[in-house]
């Protein structure tokens, strides 16, 4: 493989753009549930230390830098790389409250990520088979994202908005917006790979879709049948 530093042209690994994407794609999937071992392997020292907040903040200056980074090698590798390590290190407090705090977390953890696979699933069949273009979907996703980060910001501060049918709202509005986002950019990644786009731009893309999939999938079953532990 020869990498340029420098180079500011799409980076071409092998055969062809679409198979790096699902290749990297993949490589982050497999990061991710590293990232939950050591995640769990650690999670007293993570949580005592305030060390997660610090990881988080670092997840999204890797994200907001990615147009820079994405272009340079080996960089793009190791970001790459660490950001779903991240992720899956900073998520494990999360599934270990859901395990821990619900009689039935584990039975709602396997449904969710039978349920994203199944939708995921669907949603490349529907991409590749449609004669939409579903490129004209992307602007009224980006508004429809800012609106779902709005609710979840008044979430925080507002009572009124942590009642069991707005979060079964909210949660459910995420679900429907991540698997339309997962649909339009496994199309993208169809499309822009014929025209050289960037790997990594559109691995990140797909798997951000997926991994907020599952976590809006997971919100909504919670809400809607989590049998939460009474502490006596």
């Amino acid at each position: 493989m020869q990498h340029s530093s420098t180079a500011s042209r799409p980076l071409v690994l092998s055969a062809s753009t679409e198979s790096q994407v699902y290749g990297l794609f993949a490589l982050a999937m497999a990061l991710t549930l590293g990232g939950v071992y050591v995640g769990i392997e650690f999670y007293l020292q993570l949580l005592s230390s305030g060390m997660v907040l610090l990881l988080i903040l670092l997840e999204f200056g890797i994200l907001v830098s990615a147009p820079w980074w994405m272009t340079k090698s080996p960089l793009n590798f190791l970001l790459f790389g660490l950001f779903p390590f991240l992720s899956g290190i900073t998520i494990t407090p999360y599934i270990l409250m859901v395990l821990t705090g619900y009689a039935n977390g584990a039975a709602i953890l396997i449904n969710a990520f039978a349920a994203t696979a199944c939708m995921g699933l669907a949603a490349a069949v529907f991409a590749r088979t449609t004669s939409w273009n579903l490129a004209v979907m992307g602007r009224g996703l980006f508004f429809a994202l800012l609106g779902l980060i709005a609710m979840g910001l008044l979430q925080l501060f507002v009572p009124s908005f942590r009642t069991g049918p707005m979060e079964l709202m909210i949660s459910g509005a995420g679900v429907v917006l991540f698997a339309l986002f997962t649909a339009y950019d496994i199309q993208r990644v169809q499309t822009l790979s014929r025209a050289g786009g960037n790997p990594f731009l559109l691995a990140l893309s797909l798997y951000l879709d997926l991994f907020n999939l599952f976590l809006y999938v997971l919100r909504f079953m919670l809400a809607l049948s989590g049998d939460r532990r009474r502490s006596w």
